[in-house]
């Protein structure tokens, strides 16, 4: 592919090198997003995000080398998931979706989202207010029956006190952004609850936005964390982009080098067995990718 010997301004991402590693054939991104302002924000959305749009995605998939993606309902469009959809049309049959919904949703809604591509929903408990934890049961139980998953995003401290909610959905169970562990992940309680869950057999992980937690631009203080999940839960974890990284812009902090964190990421998993579970297989696995 030319453009990957040639560097290129890639929209959102502070790429320094050409990317080091070549990804699988089917690898997947899990975690992106996509902003489009012909789609407006939701009310009370305080961060006014700038455009990123599927154009911009494609340059950006193309540099890195992955053909498969996940959206992910950004918290800036509360429940309208209207840009999901429409971004997921225009991306095709390598695209699935991750919508947000709350306990108002119609089995009649679910269904066009089902169609459109989504195979799961969203809980962020980190940004807006358009869903609670109290919704998170009953609708688990609705879309469990679809074979949908539900995705929890909060941080270490709200996951451990979610504990008692969490253990008990239905289905297949998402954490965005690692359980948004610190790297010295082993002393905190949240460690626990992630295999607590992992063991139950129905727990995925993101190893996702690792600049989340880390102190450092190569994110490398992230490596023991990483491979423990990568070794241990190799069946469980994904990798996402989280592109364009809006916890970043929102913050007016620099864009981290994707190419240098997906190469640390490749290499912690250590052999080409482990990379194929983790770019290949389980996301094909839970997102229903033929």
């Amino acid at each position: 592919m030319e453009s990957r010997d040639i560097l290129v301004d890639v929209k959102y991402s502070h790429i320094s090198q050409s990317p080091e590693i070549v990804l699988p054939n089917n690898s997947c991104d899990c975690h992106h997003h996509i902003y489009d302002r012909r789609f407006p924000y939701a009310a009370d959305d305080t961060r006014n995000l700038p455009d990123a749009t599927v154009d911009d995605y494609n340059q950006f998939k193309e540099w890195l080398g992955h053909s498969r993606h996940v959206l992910v309902q950004p918290s800036s469009y509360g429940t309208d998931n209207r840009c999901l959809t429409d971004a997921l049309a225009a991306f095709g049959s390598n695209a699935r979706g991750e919508a947000v919904v709350d306990d108002t949703v119609s089995d009649a809604e679910l269904d066009e989202l089902q169609l459109a591509g989504v195979t799961g929903v969203r809980f962020n408990l980190g940004a807006g207010n358009a869903t609670t934890p109290d919704m998170i049961l009953p609708i688990a139980h609705r879309v469990a029956e679809r074979g949908w998953h539900v995705q929890v995003h909060a941080t270490a401290d709200q996951l451990w006190e979610l504990r008692p909610l969490l253990i008990q959905i239905p289905g297949n169970l998402v954490i965005d952004h690692y359980f948004r562990l610190p790297p010295s992940a082993i002393s905190h309680a949240s460690w626990r609850l992630a295999w607590e869950l992992i063991q139950k057999g129905r727990c995925w992980v993101k190893l996702s936005a690792l600049y989340h937690q880390s102190q450092r631009d190569d994110v490398s203080d992230m490596a023991a964390l990483v491979s423990c999940f990568l070794r241990e839960a190799t069946e469980r974890v994904l990798w996402g982009s989280d592109w364009p990284h809006p916890n970043l812009i929102s913050a007016n902090k620099n864009m981290p080098d994707d190419a240098l964190i997906l190469s640390k990421i490749y290499h912690w998993a250590h052999n080409d067995q482990v990379r194929h579970k983790l770019f290949v297989e389980n996301p094909a696995e839970l997102y229903r990718f033929n």
